[in-house]
């Protein structure tokens, strides 16, 4: 499978500090993994699954226990 990692630090909020590559980039506090090569994978698909966990975590406690 081929892997794509999106990172960015605390506190950074724009486009020009995302960190994009095929390693996962120690501790930066957020990190999306995509594998992009899986059935049915595409650019919208990637976008609906990350407003799904956009939404839960709006929905749930924050910080999870």
């Amino acid at each position: 499978m081929a892997d794509r990692y999106y990172s960015v630090v605390l506190g950074e909020h724009t486009i020009d500090k995302v960190t994009e590559g095929a390693a996962s980039v120690a501790g930066d506090a957020i990190e999306v993994r995509v594998t992009y090569d899986a059935t049915g994978m595409s650019k919208q698909a990637a976008l609906f699954g990350l407003r799904a966990i956009e939404d839960y975590i709006k929905k749930d406690a924050f910080p999870p226990a």
